[in-house]
């Protein structure tokens, strides 16, 4: 059994514990840290202090997702005179006997063309290339888009950017999952995030999910937020087991019990009694089952989604 969903799936323990967590589960996992840029990543299992091996983190991760946390690896290896092309990620060094070069009037010597999709892009400021105009220029004009797009106008933001390809989007109408036009990547158009769900956790419109929006609730108190949701999503990972043992446990009860009036209604019925013993033991047998039902819905309402 997974011991994150709690579903009875095939699963492979992991080499540093050697707990049991699903392969659906174990990739929802590291696309979330990959996603939030992380390069050393911890086991799943709260009890296990380890670091899970390169190995294992890429063999789990979707192609996107793959080239993403390669990428973060060698960000962190790399120095001042290599940098990665801003729409393929492919490093590129930039050497001039050593060093990169100093300014100077003409800043055509940063210009760069990536080997890889073809992009160009300035070296200096790690921008697209802006013919005409010097970094300086364009980044001004950059941030006053930034600052546009974050204005709020009409109870919204003037334009959202999208997590994967960057670009800004902006909504007329409609509620506030978007579907980039260029990626089709589905975001959420109030907070900026991914839409990410996973049973038993939830989705981007729980309100208690740690993949929940940030703006449906406590907004202003993003620190009280992240314990209760933290707290949810522990509760369910230890009280689960504990309630799907207690399950069993009333279900193996009812079995014997069950057992128990068939033997008792096989001595009954050598009696000559047998039909005022039996009349009886339907009604018992259905309150039994009732109850066994009842126990069953309640720990489904334990486990909401």
């Amino acid at each position: 059994m997974c011991r994150v969903c709690l579903e009875d799936k095939p699963i492979k323990p992991l080499p540093c514990c050697k707990k049991a967590v699903c392969e659906e589960c174990l990739k929802v996992y590291l696309s979330a840290q990959v996603q939030h840029g992380q390069v050393e990543i911890k086991c799943p299992i709260t009890e296990c202090f380890e670091f899970l091996e390169e190995t294992t983190v890429v063999y789990n991760l979707t192609h996107e997702d793959s080239i993403k946390y390669k990428y973060f690896l060698e960000l962190g290896r790399i120095d001042s005179s290599t940098k990665p092309c801003p729409q393929c990620k492919h490093f590129t060094t930039f050497k001039k006997k050593g060093h990169i070069p100093t300014p100077s009037r003409s800043e055509s010597k940063y210009k760069i063309q990536c080997p890889t999709c073809q992009f160009v892009w300035c070296f200096k400021c790690h921008s697209p290339w802006h013919e005409g105009v010097n970094c300086k220029e364009y980044k001004k004009g950059d941030k006053l888009l930034r600052h546009w797009a974050s204005e709020i106008e009409h109870g919204q933001r003037n334009a959202q950017k999208c997590p994967k390809c960057k670009i800004h989007i902006q909504r007329t109408e409609g509620c506030d999952h978007m579907t980039c036009s260029q990626c089709n990547t589905n975001f959420c158009y109030r907070c900026g995030e991914r839409y990410r769900q996973l049973r038993f956790f939830g989705d981007h419109t729980s309100n208690l999910s740690i993949f929940g929006c940030k703006y449906r609730y406590l907004p202003e108190r993003p620190h009280l937020r992240r314990l209760v949701r933290g707290s949810v999503c522990a509760g369910k990972l230890f009280i689960a087991p504990l309630i799907m043992v207690l399950g069993l446990a009333l279900g193996a009860i009812a079995v014997v019990i069950v057992e128990e009036i068939k033997t008792y209604n096989l001595i009954s019925g050598r009696t000559r009694n047998q039909t005022q013993h039996l009349a009886p033991q339907p009604v018992l047998l259905s309150d039994m089952l009732y109850c066994l039902k009842q126990v069953f819905i309640c720990i489904s309402y334990l486990l909401p989604l």
